[in-house]
């Protein structure tokens, strides 16, 4: 059991990242992404300044969470196992979360029909996962059972514990135009719809945890006692013990998803282009439909009587695909609860919505604002991942073939980070955090990288 949580503390602590939510940080704010504008608004590719766009590839990984700190000169000893695991989990931590976003960006297209409307098709790969109210406190005590001279320890939470990892992929048609135009006033609006693979789910609960941790001097063993709570296991399409590349290509599961956006721009006479634009979009509408890996997924009643001992040791060396025949084994304290009858779940899209305003300022210069607000938590439904709410302020320069773009936010997991990107003709390349890691401690670590190219129309449109 230690094991195993120290090896998702390392996983966590080497992909940390506070605006993980939202792929290409400072980047996405412009007028010259192309067909990756879709990504945070369908109608901004209405009425774009490309006739067509290809995105060739495009990597943006990154994580964060609310204890672990790190510094860019100090990445050795931040991914230290052990200093990793004491920075989530240690004496003084409180409830730890974390989140895991990867996303690749496989080819797209963009081709403009005329100057008001647009089409796209778009396919990525994501990789969402998160940590959730994990006590810290109780991890320390199992983690420092051998030394450890505080014991009993007991807990009582009303809370779930959570963790889950979703992997999809996606294929997008979008769609957008100009809505209408009155005098100085632009109206756009678009929409995706995108088909949904299910590569795999895999998800450990376990709610209203109340219950006491010790240590047996004789067997030098820590044991469970006095203890209550709901635990849920379920697992679709994931070996996490024997990982294999093939595991990618499978499909365990399908669904539909939707993104929808409208963008209005004022645009006066004497103005080149708008001088300002509201955009406001609701993205990752939908559900997976994954099918249950029956010999992994279960859902049990924990009772441990206040005389009985279940020592931890029984769960040493077992991994997370190997937990529901270690617990079968003992039913007087882990009772099923029944749920385990269905041979399929449904989980929810990390839905946002995204409120953006845009400012020019003077010739190349803009300033960029960004709300963030999750819209989908997995407080009742476990299987769901989830993004946080956040804010973003983005001064920008860019020009046709340069743009410089300095993103500052701050959201409810990692507070407040500074980063910055840069597109450089085919290239866009950047970070969310990288300056508060350079300057300071952060709790995220974030980049993305890609390569794109189209025709842009010329300078009068």
């Amino acid at each position: 059991m230690t094991k195993t949580v120290s090896i998702l503390a390392v996983c966590l602590s080497m992909l940390m990242n506070a605006h993980a939510q939202q792929d290409l940080a400072g980047y996405r704010t412009g007028n010259y992404t192309g067909v990756n504008g879709v990504f945070s608004n369908p109608a901004n590719i209405a009425n774009s300044r490309y006739r067509w766009d290809v995105n060739l590839i495009g990597v943006n990984a990154s994580v964060g969470n609310n204890q672990a700190q790190f510094k860019l000169g100090d990445l050795g000893k931040t991914f230290d196992g052990d200093k990793a695991t004491d920075q989530l989990f240690g004496a003084n931590s409180g409830k730890t979360s974390g989140i895991v976003n990867v996303a690749i960006h496989l080819p797209a297209v963009m081709i403009s029909v005329g100057p008001k409307m647009a089409f796209a098709f778009t396919s990525r790969a994501r990789v969402l996962g998160n940590v959730t109210d994990m006590d810290g406190q109780l991890v320390n005590q199992i983690r420092h059972l051998d030394e450890n001279s505080n014991l009993p320890y007991t807990i009582s939470s009303n809370g779930t514990m959570r963790v889950n990892v979703s992997g999809w992929t996606e294929y997008g048609l979008s769609f957008a135009r100009e809505a209408f135009v009155n005098g100085p006033h632009y109206f756009k609006a678009g929409g995706t719809v995108k088909y949904l693979s299910g590569i795999g789910n895999m998800n450990v609960h376990l709610s209203n945890f109340k219950g006491t941790i010790d240590k047996d001097l004789v067997a030098q063993d820590g044991y469970l006692t006095n203890t209550s709570a709901k635990v849920g296991l379920a697992s679709s399409g994931v070996n996490v013990s024997d990982f294999e590349v093939d595991q990618l290509t499978k499909t365990s599961g399908h669904g539909v998803g939707l993104d929808l956006g409208v963008v209005y721009e004022y645009r006066p006479a004497d103005s080149k282009g708008y001088l300002f634009k509201v955009g406001v979009s609701v993205l990752d509408i939908g559900r997976l439909k994954f099918n249950k890996d029956m010999s992994k997924s279960a859902g049990y009643n924990l009772n441990i009587a206040a005389g009985d001992r279940f020592y931890l040791s029984q769960l040493n060396g077992v991994s997370l695909d190997d937990y529901k025949t270690t617990l079968d084994q003992y039913p007087q304290y882990f009772a099923p609860d029944g749920t385990n009858n269905e041979t399929s779940y449904k989980v929810s899209l990390p839905t946002t919505m995204q409120i953006n305003v845009d400012y020019h300022l003077q010739h190349k210069f803009y300033v960029n604002a960004n709300v963030q607000l999750a819209m989908t938590k997995g407080t009742t439904r476990p299987y769901n991942g989830q993004y946080y709410s956040g804010f973003t302020l983005t001064p920008r320069y860019e020009g046709r073939k340069f743009g410089f773009y300095l993103p500052l936010s701050y959201n409810g997991l990692t507070k407040f980070n500074a980063g910055t990107s840069f597109r450089a003709g085919p290239l866009y390349v950047g970070s969310g955090s990288v300056l508060t890691a350079l300057f300071g401690n952060s709790k995220q670590a974030d980049a993305f990288v890609g390569f794109r190219f189209g025709q842009l129309y010329k300078k009068s449109k």
